[in-house]
């Protein structure tokens, strides 16, 4: 009787624990689940670093849809600095958990990565654990009770600590480090704080709408340009959402600045139509203007700043895709009423994932660099390339009203003669935020 008592105690107890179990995981997927919706409202709403936020919490409940876009967040570096490493741990991690978009993600980022961050993001997807923090808190609250024990042991703990003094020593030389390193994060902090990624700005009525791009690495070079190369750009900067317009060149002219150079617009009409007939010396002469107006480090987009903002984090031919579709830029068989015939307004077009409008398409644009055949020997850290070639070339980038789809690819560049004006080519401007 006894005995039988006892094995149904056994198992009515083993039946309340699979079902506390099975709440206990219930109540984690409705948590993920909410976390995920959370992050994924504050992305809609550009808060990317609180969208981060919430995906990690969703995360550590082992939930896919959050690995993946964490994922894509980290490999367009929004919300989060960018890092392929990351991406591509919280990726494989989501593709672990039967995430079928992961895997094409994974393997279109592992083309851009070296072998060695590869293996390196493979050793941090293999090591991550969910609810790792968590656990480490519960173990180290199990081991309390030793400490009862650290009485008895304190000679050894003695005898130990008088035999490492000269460890100790040491890392006390290393203080200077850690508190330099201590500085920067604090600096880093009010940087995020003051231009996240995405923030825009004006600083005058007639200026520019800036927005702030953030830092990151990316593969530079399409199908036919190339040497293809690893370029890191370290730091954030500002670009200009649309193409300075007629009304912004109007006004540098009616301030006394821009040579007083009335650019012509063709009787399309001016406003918020890009400007053209602007050559490279008219757009560096706006800058200047710029510079000393506002007293603002205003400036012009290098070659790979402008590839890498036009990008936004894609590798294709296209931020949208490989192929240029339908109304999605102006050009010579782009499918807008525009193409072929004459400029669109400026935002007429969806922006990228950085929020810029026209980065394909509509005019080319200027950018700091002299003209070099190739990259070979080009700077791999986002500056322009000013030295080397006939600077008399500048290097121009996006395409025009009247070029065809392939010459408005995010990796095609042109060459314009600096002092070139004509109704195909406009410019934007860029502003220094981290020096």
């Amino acid at each position: 009787m006894a005995g039988g008592r006892k094995g149904r105690e056994m198992v009515d107890r083993k039946f309340s624990l699979a079902a506390i179990c099975a709440v206990l995981v219930l109540l984690c997927a409705v948590a993920a689940q909410a976390d995920y919706k959370a992050g994924q409202r504050a992305w809609e709403d550009g808060r990317h670093a609180r969208a981060v936020a919430q995906w990690k919490l969703a995360a550590k409940a082992n939930d896919a849809r959050a690995m993946l876009a964490l994922g894509l967040a980290y490999a367009k570096g929004l919300g989060v600095p960018q890092d392929y490493v990351e991406a591509h741990k919280w990726f494989d991690l989501a593709a672990a958990r039967g995430s079928a978009r992961a895997v094409p993600e994974r393997d279109a980022l592992a083309i851009d990565m070296t072998a060695r961050e590869r293996a390196e993001a493979r050793k941090l997807a293999q090591a991550w654990r969910p609810g790792k923090k968590r656990a480490a808190t519960v173990k180290a609250a199990k081991r309390k009770p030793a400490a009862k024990n650290a009485a008895k042991r304190k000679p050894v703990a003695a005898k130990k600590s008088a035999k490492r003094k000269p460890v100790a020593q040491k890392a006390a030389k290393l203080k200077p480090a850690a508190g330099k390193q201590s500085w920067q994060t604090a600096e880093q902090k009010r940087l995020d704080l003051l231009w996240p990624a995405g923030k825009e700005f004006r600083d005058c009525d007639f200026c520019p709408q800036m927005v702030v791009v953030p830092a990151g690495s990316f593969t530079m070079g399409g199908e036919s340009e190339g040497p293809r190369r690893r370029v890191t750009v370290a730091r954030r900067f500002a670009v200009s959402k649309f193409e300075i317009t007629f009304a912004q060149w109007d006004a540098c002219v009616n301030a006394g600045g821009c040579g007083g150079h009335r650019a012509g617009d063709r009787i399309w009409g001016r406003g918020q139509r890009p400007a053209i007939y602007v050559s490279w010396r008219d757009a560096r002469s706006y800058v200047r203007w710029l510079q000393q107006f506002l007293g603002q480090p205003y400036r012009m987009l290098s070659e790979s700043e402008w590839e890498y903002a036009a990008r936004a984090g894609t590798r294709s031919a296209f931020p949208w895709g490989a192929a240029a579709g339908r109304n999605r830029a102006n050009c010579k068989g782009c499918g807008s009423r525009w193409d072929g015939r004459k400029t669109a307004k400026v935002g007429t077009f969806p922006a990228n994932a950085f929020g810029l409008h026209d980065m394909h398409g509509n005019v080319r644009e200027w950018v700091a660099d002299c003209w070099h055949a190739g990259y070979r020997g080009a700077p791999a850290d986002g500056s322009a390339r000013t030295e080397g070639a006939d600077c008399r070339k500048r290097v121009l980038r996006g395409g025009s009203w009247s070029d065809i789809p392939w010459d408005i690819r995010s990796g095609r560049r042109m060459s314009g003669r600096w002092k070139d004006r004509n109704s195909k080519t406009g410019f934007r401007v860029a502003m220094t935020i981290e020096p």
